[in-house]
């Protein structure tokens, strides 16, 4: 038995019963998102006008996480919505702002990668900022959905879905080619997760060869990644176990 995790984009409710809650698995992949889009204007702001190379690494880093949003949305599409349908019939209002709201998050990432071209041809400083403030907009779309879709959708996931399903859900999530390093994306998984909790998701999650891997030399190329991205931010890097976190210098 584990307790839920609260919704990290809303309000824990004032009691929760404990429970097995599968869908604490996708929560944590919620948080991956919250930190990557929050980060992406900034990150877009932060080159200056002109600076070809530096646009274009990020041009990269963008590109690959409107994939990896797409791959999670287009998941959750085929496995949750048609089953919470036909099983928990009362839910279909939820069902709809589900769809809707993927809808709208797929066509503003489709917006996101067409803009970051037009960016990337001259670097200029009119074109990021648009791409910025699109990407605030996806930024701000998400958080509410992420929010909507943890409070209206999880519980009723984790009250229909079998153990079974959950794992039919993560093979199909793992199938996918990583749209990321697979080393970097470990590294901002790990960033999302709460420090106090960061081995243990280490642990759990992550097969020992990974952890060994990531240990050796993923680490420091997540942290190569971070510098290329902000390279005026101090930021923490996670270790994967064996200590917490090191700060970036």
């Amino acid at each position: 038995m584990t307790t839920r995790l609260p919704s990290t984009g809303a309000p824990a409710p004032a009691a929760v019963p404990a429970t097995t809650c599968r869908s604490d698995e996708v929560v944590v992949i919620h948080r991956l998102f919250r930190r990557l889009y929050a980060d992406a204007p900034v990150v877009v702001r932060g080159v200056e006008s002109g600076d070809l190379a530096r646009a274009r690494r990020v041009a990269k880093h963008l590109h690959g996480i409107t994939a990896l949003l797409h791959v999670h949305h287009r998941t959750e599409d085929e496995f949750f919505w048609d089953t919470m349908t036909e099983r928990a019939p009362a839910c279909g209002l939820h069902v709809a702002l589900m769809r809707e709201q993927h809808a709208t998050v797929s066509d503003l990432l489709d917006s996101v990668d067409a803009l970051v071209e037009a960016w990337t041809a001259a670097a200029d400083g009119a074109a990021r900022d648009r791409l910025a403030a699109e990407l605030e907009e996806v930024d701000r779309l998400l958080l509410r959905h992420l929010a909507d879709e943890e409070r209206e959708a999880f519980p009723v996931l984790d009250a229909i879905l079998t153990d079974a399903e959950w794992d039919d859900i993560h093979r199909e999530a793992s199938r996918h080619r990583p749209p990321l390093p697979i080393f970097v994306l470990i590294g901002f998984m790990l960033e999302s997760v709460p420090p106090a909790e960061r081995d243990a998701w280490f642990a759990s999650q992550m097969p020992a060869p990974i952890r060994v891997a990531y240990r050796a030399v993923g680490r420091k190329q997540y942290e190569r990644a971070v510098r290329s991205l902000f390279p005026e931010r101090t930021r923490v890097a996670p270790r994967g176990g064996g200590g917490l976190t090191e700060v970036l210098p």
